[in-house]
């Protein structure tokens, strides 16, 4: 009876046994860049139509992420070729080329109660090796109580760059003409007459301190308003650079010369 018992559990064993032992192999690996996929054959049963056996095998490919914490591809920013542009207030370059530019520029000045006072100019820049010419002409337009007033003139000048950060130059401005008279006859006021344009020459040297802060020491003879004498004046004008064309500068070598003499 012991036996029998026996036969029956080892007849229900074997089976499973022998089943648990049917492994598929793993194809799925980790250490390596691409992802191999997993082979379907021999889990799979012949055609049970015809009984041949499927000679293809199943294949399931994996499509690897780029980054395991992010599974989609990052867009990457377009490139247009944007040129870069640059915009001063009240200049304009008309053309330019390699070592040179056409360029016009224009402001307007109000001083309530006394006149505005609106100019412009238009000058041609080439440089040539360290050197730097520019000629051009200029207009000043003054508005006034009861009158209007035109002013014409011409400016130059030709510098030279030592160093990155030392130049020279020479200058000058010439203006056409005298200044206006009033309404009732009588000539400009002091209160006005001060800002009417006035023929200068000169040069300085230009020592650049740093990229934005620099300062200009030189000479400059200067028109006596409504004369033909000249005077000279001393050039001291610390400046702050805003970019390559514009900078804002304080003459404090005619200020203080105005000062002491007085």
């Amino acid at each position: 009876m012991k036996h029998k018992h026996l036969w029956a559990l080892l007849l229900a064993v074997i089976p499973s046994v022998c089943f648990s032992q049917t492994e598929l192999n793993d194809s799925i690996s980790f250490g390596h860049s691409k992802f191999e996929g997993i082979s379907m054959e021999g889990a799979v049963k012949p055609d049970s139509v015809s009984g041949a056996k499927n000679t293809e095998p199943y294949h399931f490919e994996y499509t690897p992420a780029l980054h395991t914490l992010f599974p989609y591809t990052l867009a990457k920013p377009l490139d247009l070729h944007i040129p870069i542009l640059h915009s001063t207030p009240g200049h304009a370059t008309m053309f330019q080329w390699n070592s040179g530019a056409i360029v016009a520029s224009g402001d307007t000045r109000s001083f309530p109660g006394l006149m505005q006072i609106d100019s412009g100019e238009f000058g041609i820049y080439q440089s040539v090796g360290n050197f730097r010419f520019h000629a051009g002409g200029m207009v000043n337009k003054y508005g006034y109580i009861n009158g209007l007033h035109t002013q014409y003139g011409l400016n130059g000048s030709i510098s030279y760059q030592f160093t990155p950060r030392l130049s020279a130059t020479i200058f000058s401005e010439y203006y056409f003409g005298q200044p206006p008279r009033m309404a009732n006859g009588m000539p400009m006021p002091p209160a006005m007459i001060g800002y009417y344009g006035r023929s200068t020459f000169g040069g300085y040297f230009d020592f650049q301190i740093n990229e934005r802060w620099g300062v200009q020491t030189g000479a400059q003879t200067v028109q006596q308003v409504g004369t033909n004498r000249y005077k000279a004046e001393p050039i001291v004008t610390p400046y702050y650079r805003i970019n390559k064309k514009v900078a804002i500068g304080l003459p404090v070598g005619q200020i203080l010369y105005h000062i002491l003499k007085k």
